[in-house]
């Protein structure tokens, strides 16, 4: 549970610095819609052949050493599902973005004597989501290798 709330309380955080110290262009997040777009479909992807894979009844069969009410492919399929659900919000808020005209969102609030808007907030948080998405990919691109590799030492 501290776990959680440090993670939320240093999103908030980075989340404001993003909007203090930044101008975000809307064309960068086309870019990163498209890319976010790819990696879902790579991800759909990835767990389908994880899915269809002998290797994967070999991860059904073996307990989690992190919670003994899950077996390593509940792992794997968290790992795949949570990055699928960023993936998915990231594409949301650039698609919300890219939808509304910035003077429809035009609150502006003032933090540490600074005036923010809500569409600065918004394009920090597609940024920082847009990070985390990235992130995310890595990892999952390491774990899908990990996991041919794997798979086909248990083919032989």
């Amino acid at each position: 549970m501290l776990k959680k709330i440090l993670l939320i309380a240093f999103s908030i955080v980075v989340i404001l610095i993003f909007s203090l110290m930044t101008n975000i262009n809307n064309k960068a997040f086309d870019v990163v819609a498209t890319f976010l777009s790819t990696t879902t479909g790579f991800t759909i992807t990835a767990l389908s052949i994880i899915a269809t894979s002998p290797f994967s009844k070999n991860l059904y069969d073996q307990e989690s050493k992190k919670d003994n009410s899950k077996t390593l492919l509940h792992e794997l399929v968290d790992k795949f599902r949570v990055s699928m659900m960023l993936f998915i919000a990231t594409i949301s808020l650039i698609i919300f973005l890219n939808l509304f005209p910035e003077n429809y969102i035009a609150t502006t609030i003032t933090i540490f004597k600074n005036k923010i808007t809500t569409i600065e907030i918004l394009k920090s948080t597609a940024l920082y989501f847009s990070i985390l998405s990235l992130i995310s990919f890595l990892i999952l691109f390491i774990t899908f290798s990990k996991f041919v590799i794997k798979s086909g030492k248990s083919i032989k």
